[in-house]
């Protein structure tokens, strides 16, 4: 689970509740010198020159993640994802591996809640050639049927690792199912098992041709490139290629409300799991990100559980009778909701029931005596440092304004951000946090190879 709440921090200052605000006009402290364009038919264009090194990154954002699916589809993002490494009419599968390895370039993707995006690190001279990939792969994807059953079985052997057979992948998986049950974000982002078996080549191709369009996607490019030259390819390769009703329509129809988590009363689960110590996660339902609420509770997240000076660690994991193996907190936003969860792995012994109890209780008292000044400045100098190291390579530069103009529809939109989390005051985390606590309904999970199955 530390390994997962590492990816979720990674879009710590990125992420988005649908606000559109411009921020461009404020102060930068980054010093980001972005230039961008749009085409006619959508297509957004960012463009970072830096000439230190003889390479660049090419990131394409897809708008369109788990959120997007219904049932019968789950994991179509996911599963897309995959085959978009399998070939266009115009390049065989061998053939992209070649033209990427074989320049000495690399190349990977990842799909969540919220959107799917690929992206290349690759040497100056080959800016001309991903052009052309990137826009090949946005209209002409081939599906070929022995490719596609054989990457079905892929991501059913890939759900298989993160989730049945990992305790840690039952645990955030129950906790996501149960705190957004009935709402789009309730399903998992790899799919459900039943859609996974069953989904045709046909839909998986039809929500290529919904989805993948130059106005669903964001384009950015960061490194030894001209902005000039730049624009020149993208005109070439992408500017024929139209634009999709898809996206705005089917959003039109679905308010953010329908995203907020149901809960009314509290939920708790008991998964048989291969984890000989119980393992737990407490969830309760959170702003969405760019909320100023969900800056105050990543604050909270922080002192709470990040590192072994925290208030959750000093007080289990490091006193003279710990309770636990680890314990952590997070804070994960997504673009309309959020949760704020507390988990961990108790030692051998303690009984989960009694150390809810206690550590809901605990969580209350931090409200009141864990958030001072102190802490609250450690967690900032670590997000500062986090972020400047983040950024300096072209590729995390590149993630870092493509999922701000994603998002936020604002490429700067972090000048705003990074003022919100330096107007945080002991007052604004205290009172996040007592509304958190104070909330009638959570999740409770645990994973533990002696827990009864619901059978049972």
């Amino acid at each position: 689970m530390r390994i997962l709440w590492s990816l979720f921090l990674l879009s710590l200052f990125s992420c988005s509740s649908g606000s559109r605000t411009a921020s461009s006009g404020l102060p930068d402290p980054l010093k980001i010198n972005v230039k961008s364009f749009k085409l006619d038919n959508g297509l957004t264009v960012l463009v970072l020159e830096d000439n230190r090194l003889p390479i660049y990154s090419l990131y394409t954002f897809y708008k369109v993640g788990g959120k997007d699916e219904r049932k019968g589809i789950t994991g179509a993002s996911h599963f897309l994802e995959h085959l978009m490494f399998k070939g266009t009419k115009n390049i065989e599968a061998s053939k992209f591996d070649f033209m990427v390895e074989g320049n000495g370039g690399s190349s990977n993707a990842y799909t969540n809640n919220d959107m799917t995006v690929y992206h290349e690190n690759m040497p100056s001279s080959t800016l001309d050639l991903m052009i052309g990939v990137e826009a090949d792969r946005m209209v002409n994807l081939v599906i070929k049927k022995n490719e596609f059953e054989h990457e079905r079985q892929v991501v059913l052997e890939e759900r298989k690792m993160r989730y049945e057979n990992s305790p840690r992948g039952q645990l955030y998986l129950k906790m996501m199912e149960e705190i957004f049950k009935g709402t789009p974000y309730g399903t998992s982002v790899i799919g459900d098992v039943n859609d996974l078996k069953n989904v045709s080549r046909d839909q998986v191709y039809k929500y290529y041709r919904q989805w993948y369009a130059p106005n669903n996607a964001t384009l950015v490019i960061v490194g030894d490139v001209s902005a000039s030259e730049v624009k020149s390819l993208v005109k070439k390769h992408f500017s024929e290629i139209p634009s999709s009703s898809v996206p705005d329509d089917s959003r039109a129809t679905v308010p953010d409300s329908a995203f907020k988590s149901q809960l009314t009363a509290p939920v708790e689960k008991n998964v048989v799991g291969q984890s000989n110590l119980p393992m737990f996660m407490l969830s309760y339902q959170a702003a969405a990100a760019g909320e100023k609420e969900s800056y105050a509770q990543d604050i909270l997240s922080s002192l709470l559980g990040d590192g072994r000076s925290s208030y959750l660690s000093q007080k289990y994991a490091l006193s003279n009778r710990p309770k636990v193996t680890n314990i952590y907190a997070g804070n994960y936003t997504l673009e309309k909701s959020g949760t704020f969860m507390i988990g961990g792995e108790l030692v051998r012994g303690v009984d989960p029931e009694k150390f809810k109890k206690s550590l809901m209780k605990d969580f209350k008292k931090a409200c009141s005596v864990g958030i001072t000044e102190r802490t609250i400045q450690k967690v900032k100098n670590q997000y500062e440092i986090g972020l400047i190291a983040q950024l300096n390579t072209s590729s995390g530069l590149a993630e870092f304004i493509g999922h701000n103009q994603a998002l936020y529809g604002d490429w700067a939109y972090y000048r705003k951000e990074l003022q919100i989390y330096n107007a945080l005051t002991v007052k604004d985390v205290k009172e996040a946090c007592e509304r958190l606590v104070a909330q009638p309904a959570y999740v409770w999970v645990t994973v533990w190879d002696k827990n009864p199955s619901e059978n049972q």
